[in-house]
């Protein structure tokens, strides 16, 4: 039977979704995103606002698929020790990040637009079949607006007449069909390059049209009018920070001017890599009424706000008492996710030393003999020797496990594993990490079934710290960002909002 690559637990027969740690093994596409034209900054994740009367550490939160951070963590290699990732207790771990309410999906999520629009994996499809109804008029987030229509989608002709129709304005600002298309095409993208063959399991059956089928995050809505009001509302947002930085004289950075000079150059040398005219390329992912001018104004408008948001969330730094308060207060949801003052962390690099050879029967089964693990063990004792007869500290460590280290998952990070929590890893690996002696600086082998690993223990720090710092500087970033929604109200006109078509599952 096929194991997964990442866990190496066992795969039912046709299945590359893992049970166990939920990774895809199908094999990867020959496709990949030129270096030219890497995102310009970390920030430029696609994030949405936590919901602040629903505190991160409700158990219920919790999505049946990883997050936005998590995905973008699956893409790389994982370590062979691990049992198979334990989901972050909760969800409760957001990181100040995953409040930036700030969109930016980039060219890369343009490509990886591109490489999703396939009809999702069969066994994920028939976890779930999407609830369809016809279109009528559940309203748009707001039930006594009769503007608003059960369906928005349009001709291309129709779309293309009203690319430049004003639909919102916030002040003097305005957002036209046009513009407004760019953003609702990156949030359905979006969605279904964090989310992939896991669309079925959210009640989303992206071979359908979205304004047919009801949204699991919100019953009363179409899935269509679930991701206009995410669109309509981050543009809000996007607006609010530009509008700040205007005010406070925040500039955009140098490097991200740079970028937007050079946005409709990378744009078609991505189109050719893919043997397309940007025209084509733009009408693949945004649909017919948007074009380069909509997607660089996409691209702007975040950018502009974005030194501003950065500098408000460098405030937002907790003392140990606002993580204390902030955790006593909460300390109910977090013992109900397993997170207790008790609760620990460790930080531990290591090298791995891969046992060679074996016999393999056929079940798929490999044994190794006593001579081939010897030899194993031999090469690991060189490898500790000779950071023993070196200056012996963590950054030599690391250096010596970017050279030597054969797990692809930590090598190129000098072996280095953070934030590991009990039980995650392989057994032996496991115990040696959480040994109650263990301390800062310690070093040994340890055997596992891959092989032997050369051990340096980095830290042990308290899981409940970690996690309520994330969670109070969430809540935090969101009374910020609430408060600057409220100074910049948005005027909505739905009846002239009309969207062009893309083919999700073409």
């Amino acid at each position: 039977m096929e194991k997964c690559k990442f866990c190496q637990a066992e795969l039912a027969e046709n299945d590359t979704v893992c049970p166990n740690c939920g990774k895809d093994n199908a094999p990867e596409q020959a496709e990949s995103v030129p270096e030219a034209v890497q995102p310009v900054a970390e920030e430029e994740a696609q994030v949405q606002e936590v919901t602040s009367d629903s505190p991160a550490v409700n158990e219920e939160e919790e999505t049946p698929a990883a997050s936005a951070e998590d995905a973008q963590q699956q893409d790389s290699q994982e370590p062979q020790i691990q049992e198979g990732l334990k989901a972050t207790p909760g969800k409760i771990a957001l990181m100040a990040a995953a409040v930036v309410v700030l969109l930016a999906v980039l060219i890369a999520l343009i490509v990886a637009g591109l490489s999703q629009q396939k009809p999702a994996d069969a066994n994920a499809a028939d976890a779930t079949t999407a609830e369809t109804t016809p279109a009528t008029v559940p309203a748009d987030g707001n039930p006594e607006d009769v503007t608003c229509k059960g369906t928005y989608t349009v001709t291309d002709e129709e779309a293309k007449q009203n690319q430049q129709t004003v639909v919102a304005t916030i002040g003097e600002r305005q957002l036209t069909n046009g513009q407004l298309q760019v953003y609702y095409w990156m949030e359905v993208q979006s969605f279904l390059n964090t989310y992939g063959a896991y669309a079925p399991y959210f009640g989303l059956d992206y071979t359908k049209p979205l304004d047919t089928q009801i949204s699991m995050e919100d019953e009363s809505l179409t899935w269509q009018q679930f991701f206009l009001q995410r669109a309509l509302n981050n543009w809000q947002q996007v607006q609010a920070m530009s509008m700040e930085a205007a005010i406070n004289g925040v500039e955009m950075n140098p490097e991200d001017q740079e970028y937007l000079d050079n946005l409709q150059q990378q744009m078609e040398e991505l189109a050719q890599n893919y043997d397309m005219t940007l025209e084509e390329l733009l009408l693949t992912n945004l649909g017919p009424g948007a074009g380069m001018e909509e997607y660089h104004y996409f691209q702007e408008q975040y950018l502009r706000g974005l030194p501003y948001f950065q500098a408000e969330t460098a405030k937002i730094v907790p003392t140990e008492a606002d993580l204390e308060a902030f955790f006593t207060e909460h300390e109910e949801d977090y013992a109900n996710n397993g997170i207790t003052k008790d609760s620990m962390f460790v930080d531990v690099r290591h090298i791995l030393v891969q046992v060679t050879g074996g016999t393999t029967d056929e079940e798929g089964n490999t044994t190794y003999t006593d001579e081939e693990w010897a030899e194993c063990e031999e090469k690991a004792q060189a490898i500790l020797d000779e950071w023993l007869a070196g200056e012996k500290t963590e950054d030599s460590f690391a250096a010596l496990a970017m050279e030597k280290s054969e797990d692809p998952g930590s090598q190129a990070n000098g072996g280095l594993y953070e934030r590991v929590m009990e039980g995650q890893m392989v057994p032996s690996f496991n115990d040696w990490c959480f040994d109650a002696s263990r301390k800062t600086g310690d070093y040994g082998l340890v055997k596992t079934d891959y092989g032997y690993h050369v051990m340096y223990f980095v830290d042990t720090q308290p899981q409940w710290k970690y996690y309520a710092e994330s969670d109070w500087v969430g809540e935090e970033t969101n009374k910020m960002i609430d408060k600057l929604v409220e100074k910049n109200p948005m005027d909505v006109v739905y009846e002239n909002i009309t969207l062009g078509n893309v083919n999700l599952g073409a």
